[in-house]
């Protein structure tokens, strides 16, 4: 998936679409958020009403009583991604790799780009009531650290650790998710004012995840 990703991004071709390119080509930044192309219903049980208004969902939110629109999110996560391509970091959002959805749903793909990235963001603007981070969030972290129940390795070669894994929220979101990242699965948190200084957070991040991998404990990936 690492090499896919890679391949996949649009490079600058003239297409104003395209990703400028970056010095670590292969230090892959994957920079997720609540946006509407996300697919809530691949998440849910067979049973589970994806009308309930209860219901955690990335698929709406209450844009009266959030600071963002749809278009605002999305604005932000390209920025955030371009920023840290600026750089030197290779970070990409979902929907720049071009995955049909009938070849791999989307929750699927956030797991499998997380597990192939060196870092991976969750950019938590106020949005509204409806933030929903749980789902995505929660099944994201599990699978890195690629444990069951019993605590035992999933597989032989168990996906990287929570220290690749951080949520930048806006200082007035509220989820009970936000203190289980810590709590449970020991990832880091921040908040942010603006977007530059989500690009400072995410970029100290990104460079905290690659000097551990050159001088720490995290295993370097190809």
């Amino acid at each position: 998936m690492r090499q896919r990703i890679i391949e996949n991004l649009p490079r600058d071709c003239g297409d104003s679409d395209a990703l400028s390119p970056v010095e670590r080509e292969r230090f892959l930044v994957y920079v997720m958020g609540p946006y509407r192309t996300f697919d809530v219903e691949a998440l849910l049980p067979d049973d589970a009403d994806s009308t309930d208004d209860a219901l955690p969902s990335f698929a709406t939110w209450n844009e009266r009583s959030g600071s963002y629109a749809e278009d605002d999110v999305l604005r932000l996560l390209q920025e955030t991604r371009d920023c840290l391509r600026e750089r030197g970091f290779n970070a990409f959002l979902a929907i720049d790799v071009g995955i049909d959805l009938e070849e791999m749903d989307a929750a699927t793909q956030s797991i499998e780009f997380a597990r192939a990235s060196n870092a991976t963001v969750f950019v938590a603007p106020a949005v509204g009531d409806n933030l929903g981070v749980g789902i995505e969030i929660g099944s994201v972290l599990e699978d890195m650290l690629g444990s069951d129940a019993d605590g035992d390795p999933a597989d032989a070669n168990p996906p990287r650790r929570a220290e690749r894994f951080m949520v930048a929220t806006e200082p007035d979101v509220r989820s009970a998710m936000l203190g289980a990242v810590h709590t449970r699965w020991d990832g880091s948190v921040r908040t942010f004012d603006d977007a530059t200084a989500l690009c400072r957070l995410c970029a100290q991040f990104c460079t905290h995840v690659q000097n551990e991998e050159l001088y720490g404990d995290l295993r370097r990936l190809d």
